[in-house]
């Protein structure tokens, strides 16, 4: 099953971070690479803001699942390090939500048919989730898509409790499902959503944590087909190689998840805010180390990139942030990312703001913003994107401010 959707926003969750914000003062000089005289004042900001906003610590307890989930992300196995095949990012629709903490998340209901009210009656003790996804071609029509949802419970006992009761919802509310077997894993809740092609799923249980691993093959759909030992074999890789990664996650006990820091590096902080301004961009603000931050920028050209500029921080707000080894890498990201090419072509820097780049994206339409504009400033490199190229240049000129008004 396929369904297209777009993630509702947690209205708790933004509204609790917009409450433990407080705007932070003051300026530095970046060390590394000269630094290009902006008067901030001279840029085009419109009605955004230009200083940056620190969280400090959860202030609802929705708030601090959803950290503990970001935390998580950066223990999860990538796509690519579960099966080298699956190298490429996921469709859109497969990179909606990273985090959640409600069944009722398109994490889930784009995945699963079950009612969200059944589901979360089904999970007992349930915390957070987290998101990983790929494909295995550049083309959807020729790939199969490898997706794990990893779910986080207070204790053991839930979490082995919670993957059979799940299992059943998912295979109660899908008509035509038959249960299948994973050898090396008879205690994952497995299932074939019909005979011609369908996704393949598994509940499992591992510590406290519920994988579930969704595998559906395009070509396989296409033709009519399946065939359960290549799918089960897919399957059975994401549990040989997901399970002992989650093992070294120091998960944080329940009673002290409040105590931890929402952004504890200022990353997130420096994020121009837009996400509640593009609906199509859906999901939670974030901050994640450089794994994590992997599973949201996707691809083998992220990865070496990510290593060449020394990326360990990402944050996501509507627009990024990313925090490189220094300068020279944070200028890296930025000559990468705003590479022209058929499907991009260049588009005007903002005013006065000559270190920015901009592009347009002129390829077949499809839901995402047509405008994209970098900057960097010290070690950290932003990108931003809007439908129109002057919203696009008033964000990243605001952008901009932003660093450079950080502490």
């Amino acid at each position: 099953m396929r369904k297209l959707g777009r993630a509702a926003l947690s209205a708790t969750v933004a509204l609790a971070l917009a409450l433990t914000a407080a705007c932070g003062s003051g300026s530095h000089k970046p060390a590394g690479l000269p630094v290009p005289v902006v008067n901030l004042a001279s840029l085009d900001v419109g009605n955004l803001t230009t200083q940056p906003k620190y969280y400090g610590k959860p202030t609802v307890f929705d708030m601090a699942r959803q950290v503990e989930a970001m935390r998580m992300g950066g223990y999860i196995p990538l796509p690519v390090q579960v099966d080298p095949e699956v190298k490429y990012p996921a469709q859109a629709m497969g990179v909606t939500v990273r985090t959640f903490v409600d069944f009722g998340s398109q994490a889930i209901h784009s995945r699963v048919a079950a009612d969200p009210a059944v589901l979360n009656a089904a999970a007992k003790g349930f915390l957070s989730g987290f998101v990983s996804s790929g494909k295995s071609d550049e083309k959807v029509s020729l790939s199969y898509e490898l997706e794990n949802i990893v779910l986080l419970f207070t204790d053991d006992k839930s979490a082995a409790d919670a993957a059979q009761a799940l299992g059943q919802a998912d295979f109660d509310a899908t008509p035509g499902a038959e249960r299948i077997q994973i050898d090396k894993y008879p205690a994952a809740y497995a299932l074939a959503e019909n005979s011609d092609g369908g996704p393949v799923r598994s509940w499992y249980a591992t510590g406290r944590f519920v994988i579930l691993t969704n595998i559906f093959d395009s070509v396989l759909s296409a033709i009519g087909s399946r065939d359960l030992p290549k799918q089960i074999g897919r399957v059975q890789r994401s549990l040989d190689v997901i399970p002992p990664a989650l093992a070294t996650f120091p998960a944080t006990p329940v009673d002290q998840l409040m105590e931890v820091p929402v952004d504890p590096d200022g990353i997130m902080a420096r994020a121009l805010p837009t996400f509640a301004d593009d609906p199509d961009q859906a999901g939670m603000p974030g901050v994640y180390d450089r794994q994590g931050g992997l599973q949201v920028v996707q691809g083998p050209d992220e990865v070496k990139l990510f290593d060449d500029a020394g990326v360990d921080r990402v944050a996501w707000k509507g627009n990024y942030v990313y925090r490189a080894r220094d300068a020279a890498g944070a200028a890296k990201i930025v000559a990468a990312h705003s590479e022209t090419s058929r499907l991009f072509r260049p588009a005007e820097s903002p005013k006065n703001l000559p270190n920015a780049k901009c592009r347009k994206y002129i390829g077949p339409e499809f839901a995402a913003n047509a405008h994209y504009c970098f900057v960097s400033y010290g070690r950290y490199a932003a990108e931003v994107s809007a439908g129109q190229l002057l919203d696009a240049q008033q964000r990243i000129s605001a952008q901009y401010a932003i660093l450079v008004n950080a502490h």
